[in-house]
C-alpha cells in the first residue's frame, strides 16, 4: 500500500500552492495510455472538487486515442492547438506531469518550464532529472492511478469515490497490471480494485473498451508486425519493427500498436521482447519487456536520457532512423546476454 505519510511535507506544499492557484495545467508524456489518462482525469476531478475556484486544463502533446473517448471527462483533454482555440497564451500557476517525466511531454514541456510550481506524480523506477518543485513518486505503486487514489484520500483532498472517479482510477490499475497478471500486482491493488467496483460502474466495459477493443486496421497491423518478428540468442530475444509505411498500408493510427509488444513477449522461451516503432525519418520509439533477468528500465536509460520505465517494462525515444535504431538496440541488447 502507498504510504502517504512519507510525502507529508510535499502534500502540505501542494495544498498551499493549490489554495492560491487560479489556473492549473495537467499533462503527461507523449500519447496517453490507460494509466496516464486515468491519472490525469482523476487528478482533474479531485482538484475541482476540493478547490472549485481553479480552472484545470488537461493538455497533452498528442490527441487522446479513440479507445479512451468513452471515459468520463475525456472531452476535457486538449492538445496545444485545441487549447489555443479557446484560450489566451498559456499562463498557469501550478503544473502537474503524471506517469512519466516532463522530458517526453513534447510541445507542452515549454509551457511546463515557465510555471513556478512544478509537480511530478509517478510510479516509474527510472526517469529523467528535472528540478520539480514537488515530487510524489512511489515505485512500489502498481500504477500512477493507485498513487493518485491514495493522494485523493488525504486530508487535503478528501475526494468522494463515485463511479466516474472510480473508473478513471480502475483503468490505470488494469492497464499497468495487465488485468492483474503482471508481477507489479499487489494484494493492495486487488483490494483497491474491489473498493472501486463497489461504486457500481461497468468495469467490464472499462476493461474491454480501454484494453481489449481493437479496430480492424489494428488487427491487420498486428498480424503484419507479428509476422515480421525475429528471434536471436536461441529464442531468448524477440523483436519486430513497425514502420510508418505499415501504418499507411492499413490506414492505422499510432495507438493501434498498443498490445503488440505483449504478444511478442508471451512467446515461449522469450526473456526479452523489443518492439521498434518508426515515428519519423529520424525518430524511433522502442518498447521493452523483460522476464526479470534484465532490468529494461536501466537498459533503456543506458541508450538515451529519454529512456526509462519499470524493471520489467520500459521504453525510450531515439533520434535515429528506424533501421539504425534496430541495429543499435539489438547490438546493445545482445551484449547483455
Amino acid at each position: 500500500m502507498v504510504d502517504m505519510s512519507q510525502f507529508g511535507l510535499e502534500i502540505q506544499r501542494l495544498e498551499k500552492a493549490l489554495k492560491n492557484a487560479q489556473r492549473v495545467l495537467i499533462t503527461a508524456p507523449g500519447a496517453a495510455d490507460g494509466d496516464s489518462i486515468g491519472a490525469q482525469l482523476a487528478l482533474r476531478r479531485m482538484i475541482l472538487q476540493r478547490f472549485p475556484q481553479t480552472q484545470v486544463f488537461v493538455v497533452n502533446d498528442e490527441a487522446l486515442p479513440p479507445r479512451y473517448l468513452f471515459l468520463p471527462d475525456a472531452d476535457q483533454v486538449l492538445t496545444p492547438e485545441t487549447y489555443s482555440q479557446k484560450n489566451n497564451r498559456p499562463n498557469f500557476d501550478i503544473a502537474f506531469v503524471v506517469d512519466g517525466g516532463i522530458d517526453r511531454a513534447g510541445r507542452v514541456k515549454s509551457w511546463f518550464d515557465e510555471v513556478a510550481t512544478k509537480v511530478f506524480i509517478d510510479h516509474h523506477s527510472v526517469s529523467c532529472d528535472y528540478p520539480y518543485t514537488i515530487r510524489i513518486v512511489d515505485k512500489l505503486a502498481c500504477a500512477t492511478t493507485e498513487l493518485v487514489y491514495h493522494l485523493s484520500q488525504t486530508q487535503v483532498f478528501k475526494t468522494s469515490i463515485e463511479p466516474c472517479f472510480a473508473q478513471q482510477i480502475y483503468l490505470g490499475l488494469v492497464f499497468d497490471t495487465g488485468f492483474f497478471r503482471h508481477s507489479n500486482t499487489t494484494p493492495e491493488a486487488m483490494i483497491l480494485a474491489a473498493q472501486l467496483l463497489r461504486t457500481g460502474f461497468d468495469f467490464t466495459r472499462v476493461g474491454e473498451r480501454g484494453m481489449l477493443e481493437r479496430s480492424f486496421s489494428s488487427l491487420q497491423l498486428m498480424a503484419d508486425t507479428l509476422t515480421k518478428a525475429q528471434t536471436t540468442q536461441n529464442g531468448k530475444i524477440i523483436w519486430s519493427v513497425l514502420t510508418q509505411d505499415m501504418l499507411k498500408k492499413y490506414d492505422a493510427i499510432a495507438d493501434d500498436r498498443e498490445g503488440i509488444i505483449d504478444h511478442l513477449f508471451l512467446t515461449h522461451g522469450v526473456e526479452v521482447a523489443l518492439l521498434l516503432f518508426e515515428l519519423s525519418d529520424n525518430q524511433a520509439k522502442i518498447s521493452l519487456r523483460s522476464q526479470g533477468q534484465l532490468d529494461v528500465a536501466r537498459f533503456a536509460r543506458s541508450l538515451t536520457v529519454r529512456g526509462g520505465g519499470h524493471s520489467k517494462a520500459a521504453g525510450a525515444f531515439l533520434e535515429m532512423p528506424i533501421r539504425g535504431a534496430e541495429e543499435f538496440v539489438l547490438k546493445k541488447l545482445i551484449e547483455t546476454f
